[in-house]
């Protein structure tokens, strides 16, 4: 039977056989261009196979019969589990308000998320929704959203082969998705151009395995890549490496900026009945302003020569003057405060090599520059920031939606002169009221992942494509004000969450408030597969179908112009359920049938094709839609021509590449990139790195493992990786007395865990990289176990206090913490670090530790 893995993102084709219905071997699926037999599946699928059959896994619907935290549990059947979850919740609903409940989720276990969305949407919740995609991926889509109208974010993509430079910024590419693992050398043999193999550049402070192969190592300290990426527009800038023709005929650059308010200029500013929406540049044939007419992607006049820089004078509908400068000026001026000097002291990296980097990036093209989750996700109040200068480094050096350079995808692919139903078209967003938008959870703070951010987007994304944006994971709560409104009722009570391929104990910052948050609810559910840190605190725990027992229909959380999918390979064991079944089962009993005609995934996936005139069998013996890649057409497809006889542009509200976003200066924030120095570092918190001298980094990944899963022993892959570990240099090391192997205590002020010391040359010195998401399935579940949630988990070190979050996105930091480190048993006499008056006795010189 062809199926499709959903072990990781890359979704590779598999043959899984039966035998008397049930799973018995698998291999890759040869005639799939997504294939490969990774170690979460095995040589023939045994790892896998173990995995859906495990004794451990959780099969029958459980209700809590003990104190919560207990693990006493009572089976029922799963219709009463609905039955009474819609109930409670119903009750909830009518004390406090349908905002009263929240979801928490993982990363992309699933491609059901459209129906949370649809059932939160249609019960009149605000949304609210705790994911890591706050600091993982997500969050740089709606910037991508905002700046370019849809996702430049990939991991790698189509026609790296034809890519000149390869920049390999904050990704372990062999370790990133297995069997989707690349070294350098396989990148090169990739290439097409025989004579000319791509140069490749490594920003990393750990030398992955690709730094061997790289021509330009950047070994930067944790934190700063904002700052990196600062110093590489300086020099782009002041060298004028930029495509002049994109600033100039395809960017917002030359768009004017109020110098009193700090505001982009708007025909409503220049002339009484002037539209906002409607932009302003100088035109330097006239020396006038130009009004730039958005809905039509053009100049209102004929023969503009828009001023890429300048100050320009400009008289406004009330007879003031104001002085306006180009918004590409301005960015400039910005970017002059990053000199590669100043730079060189804050990441640690010679000036000479950034400049050297950036050079490269933007000469020898065309260049690429993929995703990577070490880069500036989870960097705190300096994400947004990061995520805008690398959408300004794709656009202004020529290198977005080329051949070679990073692809920029769109709702597709287009089959009979349609897409197939996209997840957005499938949430029912608009079926959120005003009154209800206005309550979600952070929509005032962290505007650009609310209501605020998503409704400035969802404009011209509709215009461009006639459906809405997705919300999916690219609209979200941030996570720390849900525990703080479930903990004191600010700023309503949230009494339920229903947690669905998730395990917030082990992935969100601050595990002590998270254990407290849920521990103090009115009803919590958990959709699973074992017996997790967090399920063993729920009212209910639901058991959740694999990959192997669902079919898939899925765009990468409507991300990407592609679909993937495939038939389930079996039906479930026991009473699994798809997350499909569940939300549907609590719509149908919460008065929205009429929204939920589908009684089958399967159903569901035949009128999503539908519209394109390709049935569920026919999708089946694919699996996948893709785009034609080799198609000129697939490429700068902003310089395409509409059926309404229009230039195409970017679904942005200028309709063009906003490298000063509006969408952000609508939210009251500033366009404008900028870096600031960790909230946490030698710099910023000297006093803290006296006691914790040590800079922590958490979220290396490593497989087997992918985040939290994959740690239960029986299955083959813990017993490849059987406990977490934490990397360090060998001098810092040898400075602590600690050798290889050592168990050892990780400190910062938040509190301390353990892991087991590997040392080696990899990281600078005073640097350690912590493994993420350990808990231990093997340990009780009940309390204080809690399958060791508190043991070697990473989040138990790291800060989610609000106030230090990225205030756009709401992104925390894992990364540039600061800690220290020490053995387990703590003998202070192995350290070199110990001051020797205090290692010696007064008088007769011989180490404490010796006197009898």
């Amino acid at each position: 039977m062809k199926s499709r893995c959903f072990f990781c993102h890359v979704h590779c084709g598999m043959l899984v056989g039966t035998k008397d219905g049930k799973i018995v071997r698998m291999k890759p699926d040869e005639l799939d261009p997504l294939t490969g037999m990774c170690e979460r599946i095995g040589p023939n699928g045994e790892r896998a196979i173990k995995n859906h059959y495990h004794p451990k896994r959780i099969n029958h619907a459980l209700k809590r019969v003990g104190e919560r935290g207990e693990n006493k549990w009572e089976k029922i059947p799963y219709e009463q589990a609905l039955d009474e979850i819609a109930a409670k919740l119903n009750e909830l609903k009518e004390k406090y308000g349908p905002e009263t409940l929240a979801v928490t989720e993982g990363t992309y276990r699933s491609d059901h998320l459209w129906a949370r969305s649809r059932f939160t949407n249609l019960w009149g919740n605000p949304g609210n929704l705790a994911d890591p995609g706050s600091i993982c991926w997500c969050w740089l889509y709606t910037i991508n959203l905002a700046m370019v109208g849809f996702l430049s974010e990939t991991a790698l993509n189509a026609t790296i082969g034809l890519s000149k430079t390869i920049v390999i910024w904050g990704a372990r590419i062999n370790e990133r998705h297995s069997p989707q693992a690349w070294t350098v050398k396989q990148l090169r043999a990739a290439c097409s151009n025989e004579d000319q193999k791509p140069n490749v550049i490594v920003i990393d402070p750990y030398m992955i395995d690709a730094v061997r192969d790289a021509e330009t190592y950047l070994p930067i300290r944790p934190g700063t890549d904002t700052a990196m990426m600062l110093a590489w527009l300086n020099v782009i800038f002041n060298e004028k490496l930029y495509d002049v023709d994109f600033v100039k005929n395809w960017s917002n650059g030359p768009f004017l900026v109020r110098q009193d308010t700090k505001k982009l200029l708007r025909e409503s500013d220049l002339r009484k009945g002037g539209k906002r929406e409607n932009f302003v540049a100088w035109n330097t044939e006239t020396e006038k302003p130009a009004v730039w007419v958005s809905s039509q992607n053009r100049y209102e006049e004929e023969g503009v020569e828009n001023a890429i820089e300048g100050e320009f004078g400009v008289t406004l509908e009330d007879g003031k003057k104001v002085a306006c400068r180009t918004a590409f000026s301005l960015l400039k001026e910005r970017c002059d405060e990053y000199p590669p000097e100043k730079v060189a002291q804050i990441t640690g990296v010679p000036a000479h090599k950034i400049e050297h980097a950036a050079r490269t990036y933007a000469t020898e093209k065309p260049s690429c520059m993929g995703w990577g989750v070490g880069c500036i996700d989870q960097a705190g109040w300096n994400a947004t920031s990061g995520a805008v200068c690398k959408v300004i480094l794709r656009s202004i050096t020529g290198n977005l939606d080329v051949p070679g350079g990073d692809y920029l995808p769109e709702p597709g692919p287009v089959i009979n002169g349609q897409f197939p139903v996209r997840d957005g078209e499938l949430e029912l967003s608009e079926m959120v009221s005003p009154e209800a938008r206005a309550k979600l959870l952070g929509n005032d703070r962290f505007r650009m992942m609310g209501w605020k951010g998503f409704e400035l987007s969802d404009g011209p994304f509709r215009e461009m494509w006639g459906v809405a944006r997705p919300q999916l994971h690219q609209m979200l709560s941030a996570t720390p004000l849900l525990w703080r409104a479930i903990l004191n009722d600010d700023p309503y009570p949230v009494r339920a969450v229903i947690s669905w391929s998730s395990n917030p104990m082990v992935w969100a910052p601050n595990t002590k408030m998270v254990y407290k948050a849920l521990k103090s609810l009115d009803l919590f559910v958990s959709l699973e597969y074992w017996m997790t840190p967090t399920a063993a605190l729920a009212d209910y725990v639901l058991p959740a179908a694999d990959w192997m027992e669902r079919p898939m229909f899925t765009n990468i959380e409507d991300s990407l112009d592609m679909f993937l999918g495939g038939p389930r390979a079996s039906e479930p064991v026991a009473d699994r359920r798809m997350d499909y079944d569940f939300f549907r089962g609590l719509g149908l009993r919460m008065g929205q049938k009429e929204h939920w005609p589908w009684e089958t995934y399967e159903e569901v996936i035949a009128h999503r094709l539908e519209r394109i005139g390709v049935t569920y069998k026919e999708f089946c013996e694919t699996g996948m839609l893709f785009p034609d890649m080799s198609s000129a057409d697939q490429f700068e497809k902003h310089k395409s021509i509409r059926q309404d006889g229009q230039v195409r542009g970017f679904a942005t509200p200028s309709r063009r590449c906003e490298i000063y976003s509006s969408i952000i200066e609508d939210l009251d924030y500033d366009p404008l990139p900028l870096f600031r120095e960790p909230a946490e570092s030698p710099i910023s918190t000297p006093e803290v790195a006296k006691e914790y001298p040590i800079i922590l980094t958490t979220g290396g990944r490593f497989v087997p493992m992918f985040h939290s899963e994959h740690r239960v022993p029986g299955t083959g892959t813990r017993e490849m990786h059987p406990w977490p570990i934490f990397e360090i240099h060998m001098e810092t090391a040898r400075e602590l007395g600690i050798r290889d192997g050592d168990w050892c205590w990780i400190e910062t002020p938040r509190g301390r865990i353990r892991q087991v010391a590997r040392l080696g040359f990899a990281l600078k010195a005073g640097v350690i990289i912590a493994q993420p998401s350990w808990w231990y399935p093997e340990l009780p579940a009940e309390e204080p176990w809690l399958c060791g949630a508190f043991i070697s988990n990473a989040n138990v070190l790291t800060d989610d206090n609000p106030d230090i979050l990225d205030p756009i996105c709401g992104n925390w930091s894992n990364r540039g913490l600061l800690c220290k480190v020490y053995r387990c048993e703590e003998p202070e006499w192995l350290s070199d670090r110990v001051p020797h008056e205090l290692f010696l006795e007064e008088k007769s010189g011989y180490p404490k530790a010796f006197k009898a």
